[in-house]
């Protein structure tokens, strides 16, 4: 059984962030939070994957950042490059760091079902076109807090978590009819669409459901009660695959457009830097 347990300090207790190998917090910036995480997946692959993943990694096929790198499809590049950028431009409140900056590790990558180089697979898919990653505790109560207020500006003039692109956009309890993707039990959603941002975590990290394998493709016997599933909505009917072709991507679903769902973002977010390489590579 893999377990990802949430980074402690001396005493004990949950500390914020992930630290770097000089025990010191990393640099809350896009650059450093893509790099310590990428290494992140190394080292989680060489440590307990030894059948490929369903994006072909493992342990056995990766000799090093690069590798993990190159050897991802441009599907799962995309999915990779698209969330973190999301993630980095969304702030908390309480102390003004990323998003990005809680996550401590990441579990799974993956575009669409059936990528290659030239062709990013499906559109849609519960598996597919998404991360999922391990928080640190402050993430996880954060979230719990935007979720909890339904997004509504707080005392202090902010929302828990602003979202990337203008004032006045923030996270929210998500508004999606289906509900958390299970095993999840909450999900938070961003108020604004084209896309959509989505996470979906554990409401009580102490729960039995949260310290119960979370029996997902490629992690079945994980265990690990800050785990954190993110993708985004391109489109109405929630296909998530950056590098498709979409049209239904306005307010109330009528016909727009044609636009290639990494566009439609860059238009409403900035860039994601579709030339990124890991440092080194």
């Amino acid at each position: 059984m893999t377990t990802g347990a949430a980074t402690t300090t001396g005493s004990g207790t949950s500390s914020g962030t992930t630290s770097t190998g000089s025990g010191q917090p990393p640099t809350d910036s896009l650059d450093s939070n893509r790099d310590r995480l990428l290494k992140s997946y190394f080292d989680y692959l060489k440590a307990n994957v030894t059948q490929p993943q369903s994006n072909g990694l493992s342990g056995g096929n990766v000799a090093n950042v690069c590798d993990v790198w190159n050897q991802l499809d441009s599907s799962s590049q995309t999915v990779f490059l698209t969330l973190t950028r999301r993630l980095q431009a969304s702030i908390i409140s309480q102390d003004g760091s990323s998003m990005l900056l809680h996550v401590q590790k990441i579990y799974r990558i993956t575009g669409g079902q059936g990528a290659t180089a030239t062709d990013p697979g499906s559109c849609g898919g519960g598996e597919y076109n998404r991360m999922i990653m391990s928080m640190d505790p402050e993430l996880q109560s954060v979230q719990l807090a935007a979720n909890t207020h339904q997004g509504a500006m707080q005392a202090n003039g902010k929302y828990d978590i602003a979202d990337a692109p203008t004032t006045g956009t923030f996270w929210r309890d998500s508004h999606d009819l289906g509900g958390p993707h299970a095993p999840f039990d909450i999900s938070d959603e961003t108020d604004q669409g084209a896309p959509r941002g989505q996470t979906q975590y554990f409401k009580d990290p102490t729960s039995t459901l949260a310290n119960a394998p979370l029996m997902r493709q490629d992690l079945m016997t994980l265990v690990d009660p800050f785990a954190l599933e993110m993708d985004q909505d391109y489109d109405c009917p929630h296909n998530s695959n950056p590098l498709c072709t979409y049209t239904t991507y306005g307010q109330f679903c009528f016909p727009q457009p044609s636009m290639v769902g990494a566009d439609l973002f860059a238009s409403r977010y900035g860039s994601y830097e579709p030339g990124w390489k890991p440092s080194g590579c």
